[in-house]
């Protein structure tokens, strides 16, 4: 049977989902799967929780939408104010997606130099791997696979080295590491210090290399090069903010406070369209003395409906403590992780922050070797076969699967995970003895 939706795999078969609770998906065949990714590191609270059906249900009879042109409303109002209390930043701007809060955070630095006298500094610093987004200045800062689709039209921007330190430096300390890449760093800075608007880095690596941790004291250093070179640091928590990680924000574990932040993914926590991004109070303050307007904006960006819901998520986080709910049971899945490494030739590392854990695979262990990124697949496939979700890494720089539930994942969850992902790897690794 064929199908007029157009998926990323062109005539793939994917099943039809029938309804979701908890960290449990199940299709119409009555097949349950396991969510051990969150969809794409979505779900932070679980899939249909009452609260924020219940908020959905009553703002839908309401109102679901006002242009933000003309009103303002309620719960935008007060994830705004909430936010920025918690993070310690000035004010927040709505839009709908992660790659449209990277883009929204690009424009604020620009319009922010702009402001102040400095028109001329209109490049930005990214990692070499790493990925931002599917539009095209999002793409730009990205160095991920994707890009290749929009060709000579993306920026060339500079590009900073992305700690990995399993590939890259195996033999050094994290304090060597650390002093390599902000040597480096320096040198980029150093070439482009009176252009540059801002750094936009991932706190932890994503979906291009897969839960890849900085070594202690790099996010400082790139917070001090910012300060001395007068650039802007944009932090992008589209996947690791909301408490992912273990903290609101990743970069509090480094004690970092970034200029822009951008949020994604978790504020909605899959049950709305919604991203946003903070501003620290400089970057406002110019803009509102300045021309006092923001030249931009989305038709549909935090309208009442998915306010509703980004609230209703909010208030689950903080009511019922899901960010420590998820730092603890974020303790057996990473120890689990490891003595699957232990267990499995195929496993080279298991490594990861909080709820954002990967599994890297040995890519050259069939003979011979498949193409980047396949043997990934191949493990997802497997575990999805036996009802569990992984999200492979996509960059086409390794062969690694997120692990990554919602924050709400029980003990007894993540035992079933675990025996799960064992039992595909042992399918995988028999396929290609």
């Amino acid at each position: 049977m064929t199908s007029a939706l157009i998926s990323n795999v062109l005539g793939r078969y994917l099943p039809t989902i029938d309804y979701a609770e908890g960290v449990w998906l199940v299709d119409t065949t009555g097949k349950r799967y396991l969510d051990g990714c969150s969809g794409a590191v979505v779900s932070l609270i679980g899939h249909s929780h009452p609260r924020v059906i219940e908020a959905i249900t009553q703002q839908a009879q309401r109102a679901t939408f006002a242009h933000r042109g003309s009103f303002t409303n309620e719960p935008l109002e007060e994830i705004a104010e909430r936010l920025t209390t918690m993070t310690g930043h000035a004010g927040l701007w709505f839009v709908n997606s992660g790659s449209e809060a990277v883009e929204a955070a690009m424009q604020f630095a620009l319009q922010y130099f702009r402001e102040i006298g400095e028109p001329q500094r209109t490049w930005f610093l990214s990692h070499a791997a790493g990925y931002h987004g599917n539009t095209l200045g999002a793409l730009s800062l990205s160095g991920h696979a994707r890009r290749d689709v929009v060709g000579n039209l993306s920026h060339d921007f500079p590009a900073l080295r992305a700690p990995y330190a399993f590939r890259d430096a195996p033999d050094l300390t994290d304090e060597e590491y650390c002093a390599l890449l902000l040597k480096e760093a320096r040198i980029i800075f150093e070439k482009r210090a009176h252009e540059t608007a801002a750094v936009i880095l991932e706190p932890v690596g994503g979906a291009t290399v897969a839960a890849t941790v900085p070594p202690d004291g790099y996010w400082q250093g790139i917070r001090a090069l910012c300060d001395e070179f007068g650039v802007l640091l944009i932090a992008d928590e589209v996947m690791t903010g909301m408490g992912r990680t273990g903290t609101l924000l990743a970069t509090e574990h480094w004690g970092v406070h970034a200029d822009i932040v951008a949020f994604g993914k978790g504020l909605g926590s899959g049950y709305a369209a919604i991203a946003a991004v903070a501003l620290d109070e400089r970057v406002l303050t110019a803009i509102t003395q300045g021309s006092g307007r923001i030249k931009g904006g989305h038709t549909y960006s935090g309208n009442p409906l998915v306010a509703a819901a980004a609230l209703a998520v909010l208030n689950v986080i903080v009511d019922e403590d899901v960010i420590a709910r998820g730092r603890d049971a974020a303790v057996p899945l990473a120890e689990g992780l490891r003595a699957l490494q232990a267990a499995h030739p195929i496993v080279v590392d298991a490594r990861g922050l909080g709820m954002l854990q990967a599994i890297e695979l040995d890519a050259s262990f069939p003979t011979p070797p498949l193409a980047q990124g396949m043997l990934a697949s191949r493990l997802a496939a497997a575990t999805t076969a036996r009802g569990l979700l992984v999200y492979p890494a996509t960059g086409g720089f390794n062969d690694a699967v997120l692990v990554a539930p919602p924050l709400t994942i029980t003990h007894d969850e993540v035992s079933t995970l675990l025996e799960l992902l064992d039992a595909a790897l042992s399918e995988v690794e028999a396929e290609f003895a």
